[in-house]
């Protein structure tokens, strides 16, 4: 009697790890792109200029192919500090940062860094689209120095991403 339990628990379990990869890979290849708006914004009020410090990007409810941006923040009204505030407890998000610090020898730089935010508390599938979507965001948007992923606010250490700043 306790053996067959067991193969049905494995059972069962092989069957949610089906499931899970079935998922993973329609994920994937969920087609999820990066809104034209965004990369317009990017480009002109980001990476070249400098007009901002951050975008917050999330990944449209209605047609869920889309990333747009949900928020937009001024150059010098957005610390990194305060930046936590703004990233949904139970949602995940993408913020393109621009990042400023200061090196060992005083030299002063500005680099934009992408955030994913994928909270522990997120449902599962909107983690995976994320996930799975992130490639689309780095691959159309030029310039951003390095990644950190994210699931608790405090995964999002200046004094870590100075460091990793400072290697590339």
């Amino acid at each position: 009697m306790e053996r067959s339990k067991t193969v049905v628990r494995t059972q069962r379990k092989q069957g949610e790890l089906q499931a899970f990869v079935l998922l993973y890979i329609k994920m994937a290849m969920s087609g999820v792109g990066l809104g034209d708006s965004v990369v317009t914004t990017y480009d002109t009020k980001l990476k070249t200029k400098h007009l901002l410090d951050a975008l917050v990007l999330k990944i449209n409810k209605e047609e869920k192919r889309q990333i747009v941006t949900e928020q937009e923040f001024e150059c010098g009204t957005l610390p990194f500090e305060e930046l936590k505030k703004f990233l949904p407890p139970k949602e995940p998000r993408y913020v393109l940062y621009d990042y400023n610090y200061t090196t060992e020898n005083g030299q002063k730089h500005s680099k934009i860094i992408l955030v994913s935010w994928s909270p522990d508390e997120a449902p599962m599938k909107e983690k995976m689209i994320y996930a799975s979507s992130k490639d689309a965001v780095k691959k159309k948007l030029q310039a951003i120095k390095i990644e950190v992923q994210a699931s608790e606010l405090g995964d999002l250490d200046e004094a870590d991403i100075e460091a990793k700043l400072k290697k590339v």
